[in-house]
């Protein structure tokens, strides 16, 4: 199943920074953005990985060994190469959001997103308050806090300039991967703010009482996932997935996904030491 592309490039896009800019971009000629995952903590490693030519890096603070000081630098070092750095961040409370923007990302990733009422929540934690002379019938403000020195710089931007434009460009994305989400992925989706629903499919297929890891060979499963695709796409929305081989992001890619990771750093380390020591099996026992 193929999908049209609901928005294209146009004047009023055109102002758009960061993960927006990269994503409006990919849909006109239309490609996957496709990005890698960072589970490692370390500026060095970020930088690496941002210079390999991925759309964006995400920086894992749910699952992966990366604490708060950590991710300031990863976040910095991503944007210095011109890349999008996104952050998952463990649990959708105001303090995380506010740090996680504050260290100038460009995104958040939030994980096991069940109901219409979290996802509010969440954009209200990601926008800045907007004065009543500027509001707009479409403006969507929220409760973030000012103060960041550090966002600014990620976006190429002095003070005043990111605080008046950041609500616009911050990217929100949620994860449905549970049995809940998964029976409201059509409402959240339509949430003001939210600008894209991901597949966890491990959570996604172990809450639906199946093996976690078994949710490739799972019809049900992949019935499920192919509603939130579409949820996404009936309300204008993105839609990412999680994959770990260039052949999964091209099957996901041909079924409407527009954001997808090459795996991970951790990934990456384990396959190619397996794949390495299996060619000295013969010499080495």
């Amino acid at each position: 199943m193929s999908y049209s592309t609901p928005l294209e490039p146009s004047s009023s896009t055109a102002s758009l920074l960061g993960l927006h800019k990269v994503m409006i971009e990919a849909r006109n000629p239309r490609r996957p953005v496709v990005g890698s995952w960072l589970m490692f903590p370390g500026a060095s490693l970020a930088r690496m990985i941002a210079q390999m030519g991925y759309d964006f890096v995400l920086v894992d603070c749910e699952h992966g060994n990366i604490a708060d000081a950590d991710m300031h630098t990863s976040v910095g070092a991503i944007a210095a190469q011109g890349i999008s750095p996104v952050v998952r961040i463990p649990a959708p409370e105001n303090w995380i959001v506010k740090r996680t923007l504050d260290s100038g990302a460009h995104g958040i990733l939030c994980p096991m997103m069940s109901t219409v009422e979290e996802a509010r929540k969440l954009v209200s934690y990601a926008k800045f308050p907007i004065p009543n002379a500027q509001r707009t019938p479409d403006s969507i403000a929220g409760i973030r806090g000012v103060g960041s020195p550090f966002a600014p710089a990620a976006f190429g931007q002095g003070m005043g300039e990111y605080i008046a434009t950041a609500n616009r460009n911050t990217f929100i994305a949620v994860q449905i991967e549970t049995v809940e989400g998964l029976e409201n992925c059509e409402e959240i989706a339509k949430v003001d703010g939210i600008d894209m629903l991901f597949v966890g499919p491990n959570d996604l297929c172990s809450s639906m009482g199946y093996p976690a890891l078994d949710h490739a060979n799972i019809p049900e499963v992949q019935a499920a996932i192919q509603r939130i695709l579409s949820a996404s796409k009936a309300t204008g929305k993105y839609a990412g997935m999680f994959c770990t081989s260039a052949e999964q992001i091209q099957a996901r890619y041909e079924q409407g996904f527009d954001f997808m990771n090459l795996g991970a750093d951790v990934v990456a380390l384990a396959m190619w030491n397996a794949d390495e020591l299996r060619k000295l099996k013969e010499i080495r026992p």
